[in-house]
């Protein structure tokens, strides 16, 4: 028996060992670098300066807090969109609206980040196509009195870019698990005259907890370490961490790669911290659901 419950393990264990000494040796270095040691540079004694200056920057905490911002928020409504899509699909009884919605999801699965950053500038700017179909038809008397969601300090345009994305995610993550509910609890609900918003509440998310808090704090990870998306259509200020720490990256100037290195290993700490609390916290929210 005991060796039953190892042999998963033993079986993994090849690939995990190759996984541990490529990422640990890689976070390692970079914490060495992080520490100004880099030998090849010339760089070779130890210390804290990158980290002290990259705390006494007096935008530091501004722009911690609108990473936090945009990740919470395009995973909590992204969470919201794809559970009721899944259960949506799962309670629906038409299989050829099924059919398309689920490859609806799966396409937008696919399709690369900078391909929806495209779409977001091309539909959602002042000049973009919701704004001159609404000046078109006479909603908006000029293009300027569309709201800025593109390039604005509110991140809108990049959280919409991430709900784009996570919802998907969420969504088919989700209803791979739902789908295997048994109908019999349903039945049982409906028997006792429970709504549909009960029968979500108090069985299947519930019962699909562990794949939405997964999903979830995957899309939250994503959304707080990707750079491309908020360098691409962020504002001037504030700026999100990881935009900066690419700003760092290809800095020409060697002499700021530990201070790069810094901010990377503070990223890594702090993402980890706030994913883990994340966690924490939707467990408790579901689990109070369940009880």
């Amino acid at each position: 028996m005991h060796f039953k419950r190892i042999t998963p393990y033993a079986l993994l264990s090849p690939i995990l060992i190759l996984y541990i000494m490529l990422i640990g040796g890689g976070l390692i270095e970079t914490v060495k670098e992080s520490m100004g040691y880099i030998p090849v540079l010339g760089f070779n004694t130890f210390n804290l300066d990158s980290y002290s200056e990259i705390f006494r920057q007096s935008g530091f905490i501004r722009d911690m807090l609108y990473s936090f911002y945009i990740a919470t928020s395009a995973t909590i409504l992204s969470t919201f969109l794809g559970i009721i899509i899944a259960y949506c699909f799962v309670t629906s009884r038409n299989s050829r609206v099924k059919s398309m919605v689920k490859k609806t999801l799966q396409m937008g699965l696919i399709i690369p980040y900078l391909y929806v950053v495209f779409l977001a500038t091309l539909t959602l700017s002042q000049t973009g196509f919701v704004s001159r179909l609404m000046y078109n038809i006479g909603v908006l008397k000029d293009l300027q009195s569309f709201p800025e969601l593109i390039f604005d300090r509110r991140g809108l345009g990049i959280i919409w870019v991430y709900i784009f994305k996570g919802t998907p995610f969420i969504a088919l993550f989700v209803l791979n698990v739902m789908s295997k509910i048994s109908s019999t609890y349903e039945d049982v609900a409906k028997s006792l005259s429970a709504s549909g918003l009960t029968i979500l509440r108090k069985i299947y998310i519930p019962l699909s907890s562990g794949a939405i808090i997964w999903s979830s704090c995957i899309v939250f990870a994503y959304a707080l370490g990707s750079f491309e998306v908020p360098y691409l259509l962020g504002s001037i200020s504030p700026v999100s961490l990881s935009s900066k720490l690419y700003s760092l990256f290809i800095n020409p100037d060697l002499s700021a790669l530990p201070k790069g290195m810094a901010m990377n290993v503070i990223l890594l700490i702090l993402g980890g911290t706030i994913v883990g609390v994340y966690a924490m916290l939707l467990k408790i929210l579901l689990k109070g659901r369940r009880s």
